[in-house]
């Protein structure tokens, strides 16, 4: 941003620490599948309301019963989510819930004796560090990548967002993101993809072509008719 703002003349190359990279792993369906089969309480209800909602552990572990609406705002089809904090203000948003998600927080609900969705008892909200100690030993026993973390979760429901044909501004919105930029590298479109583009706005403009009244016929007028019949006889 700074070099596009002509604030330094060349981007620098800048090296990582060693350790630090970025984690791009993304689950399989076939993957997800074993591990929340696997997944003990309460990690499976936990990793399936990140995988699509694609919160971030802390706002998953942070939501109240207040935060869950099982039924759809007027005018919806979904219920939501409302996420209240976060780590900015964009962070602040309501996201839909899927169908398994909304039978999942159904059920945990009628058990439920405390505020907080996932808790780690009556009083308190489950730490961080207590589901990603589960989410290791299971990764462990099915010899899953050492690079699938808790937050691969999210990554999935991101990337998966974007193979299912949302744009950026939408992914941005759903995932709480502070720009668009974040949002882009989740949207790779494919050859199939840009060609399904294409289609419907060849179906879309096709419709609305079809829908225009029907246009009249134009005739040209007299003087311009027998003008043209005179400069082709004299022509000849």
């Amino acid at each position: 941003m700074a070099h596009e703002w002509r604030l330094i003349d060349r981007v620098p190359r800048i090296r990582l620490l060693p350790g630090e990279r970025n984690r791009e792993f993304i689950l399989t369906h076939a993957q997800e599948r074993l591990y929340l089969e696997m997944a003990p309480p309460p990690l499976q209800d936990v990793a399936t309301l990140i995988l699509d909602t694609g919160l971030r552990i802390g706002e998953a572990l942070a939501l109240e019963w207040a935060d869950i609406h099982l039924e759809p705002a007027s005018g919806a089809k979904f219920g939501y989510l409302r996420v209240r904090d976060g780590k900015s203000r964009f962070a602040l948003r309501n996201v839909p819930l899927t169908v398994r998600v909304r039978a999942m927080l159904e059920n945990r609900k009628g058990q439920s004796k405390s505020p907080w969705v996932f808790a780690e008892s009556a009083t308190e909200p489950m730490r961080n560090s207590s589901l990603d100690h589960l989410h290791r030993e299971l990764r462990e026993s099915l010899k899953m990548p050492g690079e699938f973390v808790l937050h691969s979760l999210r990554h999935t429901y991101g990337t998966r967002l974007g193979e299912a044909g949302a744009d950026a501004f939408t992914i941005m919105r759903l995932m709480g993101h502070s720009s668009v930029t974040v949002s882009q590298r989740y949207v790779h479109p494919t050859p199939e993809a840009l060609e399904r583009a294409v289609e419907r706005l060849e179906g879309l403009n096709r419709e609305a072509t079809n829908r225009l009244p029907a246009a009249p016929k134009r005739q040209l007028p007299a003087t311009f008719s027998a003008t043209s019949t005179e400069r082709s006889t004299v022509s000849h």
